[in-house]
């Protein structure tokens, strides 16, 4: 879907968070807007949380009532890391570049509404994708890309 959008996009990228780390990025596609941050997961279940808890649970159907959930770090805490290590190499080239967190959620699960709130399907990603123009970006928007990319490059991947 991405790679069909027309926009520049990147794929499997591994950032350095700036304590000496690494963060891997499912996704991140150029817009006119900003630098777009997507994380992909597959769950099943039923999710419940809220937006701001580090950990989300998971049930699955046919589990003991009383049996424990699974607790599953937020795609959406994980995905604000992704951010802040996208906007740290944004920012050298101009502070004022916007950066969006997109969490995709694409298996079956069931999700609470404070989940669903905070969270895109896949046809509400295809619907944003349409919605952005194609404008194509210009000037320090372009130079963060380039920087966005030579560090994936550096780190091996692209």
């Amino acid at each position: 879907m991405l790679d069909r959008s027309g926009l520049a996009v990147l794929h499997d990228a591994i950032l350095p968070t700036g304590d000496g780390r690494t963060t891997q990025i499912d996704h991140l596609f150029l817009s006119s807007r900003g630098i777009h941050v997507v994380e992909t997961k597959r769950y099943g279940g039923e999710l419940t949380g809220h937006p701001e808890d580090e950990r989300w649970r998971q049930r699955f159907a046919g589990e003991a009532p009383d049996a424990p959930p699974r607790l599953i770090y937020s795609p959406v805490m994980q995905n604000a890391a992704h951010c802040r290590a996208v906007y740290a190499l944004a920012r050298l080239v101009d502070p004022t570049i916007q950066v969006f967190s997109h969490v995709v959620m694409t298996g079956t699960a069931v999700l609470s509404p404070a989940l669903v709130a905070c969270t895109l399907s896949l046809s509400e990603l295809e619907t944003l994708l349409h919605g952005l123009e194609r404008n194509v970006p210009r000037g320090t928007l372009t130079d963060a890309w380039r920087r966005i990319r030579l560090a994936c490059h550096v780190s091996g991947h692209q």
